[in-house]
């Protein structure tokens, strides 16, 4: 019975030029020119500097005296990139936003913020028109009128599938929301907890090449011990997920079978590239792996007796 609305976004000639110009991009088209007579639009490739403040007072992380962004890119929260469309080149302008409640740092989640942004340059790319030619070598398409009609249903077929996600999500999150906890395991906790040091670890080692504490200690003079709160309420949520989805499979008797799990682990292992289903096992979490399995099941389920509200 948990309510839904359901909307497949519409194929925009803006969308096609975006999905168009990409596919130019990556067989080399496109100059990149400086722009210097209009004012930011969405498309634009910017460098900023910027300022963030909480309270009066500089916070880590939100300054810069030249930060490449792209604007339309949803880089930054909400509000930021819309702010800056309509600024002049050399022009600043103060942004009056806020942090999103679920935003990943504690002391940012739900803050008010001003950023004091200033428009260092402006850049675009430029294609050129589409031609019979540029078709056949950006696609297997034979002329302009085909590959419009290939774009179209390309972007169609994305917009249904991201409508899908939205709506699994919103019913997945209302669910999740209206659940009531009386205790949270605590081995559970520390386990996930564990599990988002190691991922941030991982990440960090990958794009800075220093260990996740280090990079805390170097880019944000804090420690493993000053994130704990943080950790444990995102540990929390992770956990609080997990019981809901194994509370409502026990319910509505929805978990497998030893014989199901097994299947699903032969067919994950082989469509992922591993020469036996052993060797998928000693790759993972069995146990992530299970509730994934589960998840799916229940998600079907809510689902098919969710209420589309027209």
């Amino acid at each position: 019975g948990v309510e839904y609305t359901y909307s497949v976004e519409e194929v925009t000639p803006e969308a096609v030029t975006k999905f168009t110009n990409k596919a130019m991009s990556e067989k080399g088209y496109g100059e990149v020119k400086d722009v210097t007579d209009r004012p930011v639009q969405n498309g634009d490739k910017v460098n900023i500097a910027f300022v963030g403040k909480i309270n009066g007072e500089e916070f880590q992380g939100g300054s810069s005296e030249s930060y490449d962004l792209e604007i339309g890119s949803n880089s930054f929260i909400e509000g930021f990139e819309a702010g800056l469309v309509g600024v002049n080149l050399k022009e600043t302008k103060v942004l009056n936003l806020k942090f999103p409640e679920n935003y990943g740092k504690e002391d940012l989640n739900g803050k008010d913020v001003e950023f004091t942004v200033t428009v260092n340059s402006i850049k675009v790319t430029v294609y050129p028109d589409l031609t019979d030619e540029i078709v056949k070598e950006i696609s297997d398409c034979e002329n302009v009128a085909d590959f419009n009609t290939y774009a179209n249903d390309q972007i169609k077929t994305e917009n249904e599938k991201n409508a899908v996600t939205k709506k699994e999500t919103d019913i997945w999150t209302k669910i999740v929301e209206s659940t009531e906890l009386k205790s949270y395991p605590k081995g559970e906790i520390e386990h996930y907890k564990d599990v988002l040091l190691k991922l941030y670890d991982r990440q960090s080692q990958s794009s800075y090449g220093v260990s996740y504490e280090e990079l805390l200690k170097q880019a944000y003079n804090q420690t493993l011990e000053d994130i704990d709160p943080q950790l444990t309420k995102q540990a929390q949520q992770t956990v609080k997920e997990y019981m809901t989805i194994v509370a409502i499979a026990r319910d509505q008797d929805l978990e497998l079978t030893d014989e199901e799990y097994h299947a699903e682990a032969d067919k994950t292992a082989a469509a992922n590239g591993y020469k036996t289903t052993a060797e998928f096992m000693a790759a993972i979490e069995e146990d992530q792996f299970y509730l994934s399995l589960l998840y799916d099941r229940v998600m079907d389920f809510v689902v098919e007796n969710a209420v589309e509200i027209k």
